[in-house]
């Protein structure tokens, strides 16, 4: 697809629905939300397009639906990671947030007390603009809100064929694990009520540094205004949350006492504010880092933090020492083309190779020298290895969407809400369980540590899990077959899908073990098993 623009300029990027999506998808809704900024006064439409990577094109493919052009995340939005031994750029999901001072201060993501309550001020704000529009998030998760580490931290939010707008959504409303609203309260989801209690969820867990915090209490640093309205977030009973409107005033006065006050608040032992962290080796600045496909690159140069945001600069190459790199480079490329590899030398600066486009082939990641490792001291082969471990972070974003449809599903039969609409999610949960094990079986896993355990326990887990999917659906058409009372609630069916969920549990683990340390070690997500 050729170069598109979108909104106001903006450049386009295109999403295209898997097989299984597409059954669910809402074609009139989708249109709907193409058109919604169309109708509206030029600032709100800026407004709306500058904080959502907004569906503004349906595609079709063969006269049928086959996805929607939207905004790219704009590159403010992307972030330098420090890794062991280098540095990426990636996605600046909320989730890197979400964890203790140590972990932020060994990728150099260390924010102050006064950026953190600026980025909630900021994402209140915008909440309060998309609740006013009759627009509503929805799966408010740090998966799919990004944050900015300019001047002044701004929010921006992705997934947005999975927000509700004027009473439809795209989409059939999930929610991310360890971010559900009360199931007790069986609420409807994405509404105003929904999103305040999972903002102030954000707001407890993105002080407390931890990711499934429920607790406020960490919130005291921000003042008691702050903690009480987290409190009332956190209730139960949706008419008791305060609005995203009625967080700005108090959210305003805690900046401005942070701002005035002594120190950052912070864990014994960590950096002092200002300071980059040291420790560990010299570095190279991601000058060609990596990113998802269809997101813009950005400079780490034209990144600037703001005031009281103590993020290490990535340290840069002497001026001195560059002629002799250049020399060492060349050299090595020179014997790399002597005689009988001219060929193969000549590929690779074509950028005709296997490394695929020029610009992949000639940033160096998709050629081994001879003799290259796979440890972090040979740049090739860190660089395929951490490809390895982008394809397997893909796959278990794709595989934990479904995961999403199990919870729900298993209530509409418990409590008799609608079992025969839960077989459904449960047999599309299974398909897709299935479509990622195909998919699992073409990953390359020979550069990463334990990779071939590190396969097996996922694919264990996949299958398990597709079992468990097949025996909850058939007990829930049992259950829609025979009645609520009736003892298909607590058949075969159910005794297997449990049985075979525990063993989808010991196999997720096993892979979490392994997963942890390369998730680390890569700049990927760390998961829960809850997470696969």
């Amino acid at each position: 697809m050729s170069t598109r623009r979108v909104g106001d300029g903006w450049p386009a990027a295109y999403k295209e629905y898997s097989a299984d999506a597409l059954k669910a998808v809402d074609r009139a809704a989708l249109e709907t939300m193409v058109r919604f900024p169309r109708d509206l006064p030029a600032d709100q439409r800026r407004e709306l397009l500058e904080r959502v990577a907004w569906p503004t094109a349906v595609v079709e493919r063969g006269g049928a639906l086959s996805g929607f052009l939207m905004r790219q995340v704009p590159a403010e939005f992307m972030t330098p990671l420090r890794l062991p031994t280098r540095y990426v750029d990636k996605l600046a999901q909320v989730q890197l947030l979400l964890n203790n001072d140590a972990y932020r201060a060994g990728r150099e993501l260390l924010v102050d007390d006064v950026f953190q309550l600026e980025f909630l001020r900021d994402t209140a704000a915008t909440l309060d603009a998309f609740h006013r529009l009759d627009l509503f998030v929805g799966d408010l998760s740090p998966n799919n809100l990004l944050f900015s580490r300019t001047t002044k931290p701004r929010c921006f939010f992705i997934d947005c064929d999975t927000m509700r707008l004027r009473g439809t959504s795209v989409l059939p409303q999930v929610e991310t694990v360890d971010w559900e609203v009360p199931s007790a309260s069986g609420e409807q989801l994405a509404t105003r009520a929904s999103d305040s209690y999972k903002f102030a969820l954000l707001c407890a867990r993105l002080f407390a540094g931890d990711q499934t915090a429920r607790d406020a209490g960490a919130l005291s640093r921000a003042g008691a205004d702050v903690r009480r309205l987290a409190e009332q977030g956190l209730a139960t009973d949706p008419g008791a949350r305060p609005t995203l409107a009625e967080w700005l005033g108090p959210l305003d006065r805690a900046l401005d006492a942070a701002r005035t006050s002594a120190p950052l608040t912070r864990s014994p032992g960590s950096p002092p504010a200002g300071s980059p962290v040291t420790g560990g080796p010299a570095l190279r600045p991601p000058h060609a880092a990596r990113r998802p496909p269809g997101r813009a690159a950005t400079s780490p140069a034209s990144r600037h933090p703001g005031p009281g945001v103590p993020v290490g600069t990535p340290p840069a190459a002497p001026r001195a020492k560059l002629g002799t790199l250049f020399k060492i480079a060349l050299v090595g490329l020179l014997f790399l083309c002597a005689a009988p590899r001219l060929a193969a030398c000549q590929q690779w600066w074509d950028g005709t190779g296997s490394g695929g486009t020029g610009t992949a082939a000639r940033s160096g990641t998709a050629v081994d020298a001879p003799g290259s490792d796979d440890g972090d001291g040979a740049a090739t082969g860190s660089s395929r290895a951490a490809d390895q471990a982008e394809a397997m972070a893909g796959l278990l974003a794709f595989s934990g969407r479904d995961r999403r449809k199990i919870a729900p599903a298993v209530q509409k039969v418990t409590t008799c809400a609608d079992p025969a609409s839960a077989a459904i999610d449960f047999q599309r949960a299974g398909e897709g369980r299935r479509e990622a094990l195909e998919r699992a079986r073409d990953l390359r896993v020979d550069r990463l540590p334990d990779g071939e355990a590190l396969l097996s326990s996922l694919a264990s887990a996949l299958t398990h899990s597709a079992a468990a999917d097949d025996a909850f659906a058939r007990w829930a058409r049992a259950v829609a077959r025979s009645g609520c009372r009736s003892a298909a609630m607590t058949g075969a069916d159910r005794d297997e899908g449990d049985h075979q969920s525990r063993l989808a549990t010991s196999a997720k683990k096993r892979f979490v073990t392994l997963w942890t340390p390369v998730a680390e070690r890569y700049g990927e997500p760390v998961l829960s098993y809850r997470d696969i």
